[in-house]
């Protein structure tokens, strides 16, 4: 995609952000009604899923799933590699936006929360696990066939809805994630070369080192 378009995925991110910077996240029109709509049809039935999805959706799914396809080589590799590329850009992104914005998460603000896990310490905005796993949805879309892409995305979407669900974010800070991983996910697709560059690199620095340590010890 050409990068203009990217840039306007990325305008729109900041728009948004700037917006809530200015009148806060409780006062973000619609935020509070979804919040509510989402975190209160809690299940005990589904409890237990949306928190194993929200608790293991992002690292414990995405890195395996990246170490798996980098195993399988090919394709496989090429995508692993575009996720390792977007991870990384979206963990130095979303750590800057949090601090930037500093948005406190909803149960600080409301006081009928259902909270199902223990609170957590840091900014809400946006939220880190709908951006990671927005990147890697969004690459393997376009890398992969549909059997595997689909059912990643679906697991994305639903991790995504858990953080919500469990009361540790605004829906705000999902749609952002999502927004900013499209971005960010875009972004490696288009620095595919300076990531198989670096990859290629360090493959030949590994070899090499391994190479003149063999010739050593023949010595």
């Amino acid at each position: 995609m050409k990068w203009k378009y990217i840039a306007s995925i990325y305008a729109i991110y900041i728009i948004i952000s700037v917006v809530v910077k200015i009148v806060g996240e409780a006062n973000f029109p619609g935020n509070i009604y979804f919040l509510y709509l989402i975190n209160h049809s809690q299940l005990p039935a589904f409890n237990p899923i949306m928190l194993f999805f929200s608790k293991y959706g992002r690292e414990y799914i995405w890195i395996p799933v990246t170490a798996i396809l980098f195993i399988m080589g090919g394709k496989f590799r090429r995508s692993s590699l575009l996720l390792v590329g977007g991870f990384i850009i979206a963990i130095i992104l979303g750590e800057v936006s949090k601090y930037v914005m500093a948005q406190p998460r909803p149960f600080l603000i409301l006081h009928n929360v259902n909270l199902l896990v223990p609170e957590p310490t840091d900014y809400s905005y946006p939220s880190g696990h709908a951006l990671i796993v927005a990147v890697g949805a969004m690459i393997v879309l376009l890398t992969l066939p549909y059997y595997i892409s689909i059912p990643l995305l679906m697991e994305a979407l639903l991790t995504s809805y858990s953080r919500v669900y469990i009361g540790v974010h605004w829906p705000l800070d999902v749609l952002t994630g999502w927004i900013l991983g499209i971005a960010i996910a875009l972004t490696a697709m288009n620095l595919e070369k300076f990531i198989s560059t670096i990859y290629n690199r360090l493959v030949n620095s590994i070899v090499g080192n391994g190479r003149k340590t063999n010739l050593k010890r023949q010595k």
